[in-house]
């Protein structure tokens, strides 16, 4: 009974998906020249300060340190982050040229499978069913990632009446994706303005995790001190209470899982995603920005990356986005 409750709350969303979708944008119907141009986003040549706040930092995450201003050259940006669609369009092209290479470039399905739940469903349709041709691609590794921006620059540059005559995708560095995180606004945490998650409204202006407050208690645990000995602190966890899912009772809010790439408001630059629903992959090995669907708000700071531990490592939540730059 627990599993056919699970398929059909599974099989509800992908309804809500599908309908919700194509009352925004049209399905990608494979790759336009006009549609791509459009699709990217210019960013001037600037600077602007990154690096922590006065906030503790936790272990497993890391802000960019120490704070200093940096200065970037112009470049162009994807308005949204790789999808499932246009990375399959990547693959069939692979196909046609060399199928063992077609394979290494397959991403992981199995990134859905968990031990406590039942995402079959997503293992088996995620990548290539049409409900889910405009939700980011996830389950692939950076050599794949880097792999798409070879494939695409190619696939660019062989296209006779392009605009730019002479330029090369790839992953964003850091600084570039900070950068055009902020949306123009410099002093800004998030890609939007203000500290707060929700609008006025109470939408939430993301897919994170949304923990509840009514969840949030206070306990107390044990740790060693400078001197080398125990003593107790107090601590902030969270009962379990979490609202995150399509049928939250907050206002505006996020899936199950991903969404799709034009999801929410974009921030001042025109990009959707730049926080939550996938970590995106840095130019930097083993790095992350944005955060994803699954972590909660903290994670979404523009200045907060995260760390993977090896080139083939792969995640539900993890995708990426590329840059335009120009060849000198």
């Amino acid at each position: 009974m627990k599993k056919a409750i699970l398929i059909l709350s599974l099989c509800t969303f992908m309804y809500i998906g599908i309908t919700s979708f194509k009352d925004k944008y049209e399905t990608y119907k494979g790759f336009s020249l006009k549609a791509f141009e459009s699709s990217l986003a210019y960013i001037p040549k600037g600077s602007f300060n990154i690096g922590p706040s006065d906030e503790d930092i936790p272990n497993n995450v890391t802000y960019e340190f120490p704070s200093r201003t940096v200065s970037v050259e112009s470049f162009y940006i994807s308005k949204f982050e790789v999808s499932n669609a246009q990375y399959v369009e990547f693959l069939k092209e692979l196909f046609k040229i060399d199928t063992n290479l077609y394979r290494s470039m397959l991403p992981d399905t199995l990134v859905w499978r968990e031990k406590y739940a039942y995402n079959e469903p997503y293992v088996e349709y995620y990548l290539r069913h049409p409900a889910y041709g405009n939700y980011p691609v996830v389950g692939v590794s950076y050599e794949q990632a880097q792999a798409y921006c070879t494939w695409l620059t190619k696939k660019y540059m062989n296209e006779p009446k392009r605009k730019f005559k002479n330029v090369t995708f790839k992953l964003p560095t850091s600084e570039q994706w900070v950068f055009a995180a902020k949306g123009k606004l410099d002093m800004a945490p998030f890609p939007w303005n203000g500290v707060d998650m929700q609008n006025s409204k109470g939408e939430l202006l993301a897919n994170f995790l949304y923990i509840d407050q009514a969840s949030i208690l206070r306990d107390s645990v044990y740790q060693k001190n400078f001197l080398g000995q125990f003593e107790k602190i107090q601590i902030y966890r969270s009962g379990g209470t979490f609202y995150s899912n399509s049928f939250s009772k907050i206002k505006g809010h996020s899936g199950d899982v991903t969404m799709p790439v034009m999801s929410f408001q974009p921030n001042g630059y025109g990009l959707y995603n730049m926080a939550g629903n996938v970590e995106e992959l840095m130019r930097e090995k083993g790095k992350t920005h944005g955060g994803s669907w699954r972590d909660p708000g903290f994670y979404l700071l523009n200045n907060v990356y995260e760390n993977y531990d090896t080139l083939n490592s792969v995640s539900a939540q993890r995708g990426f986005r590329f840059v335009m730059e120009f060849k000198k």
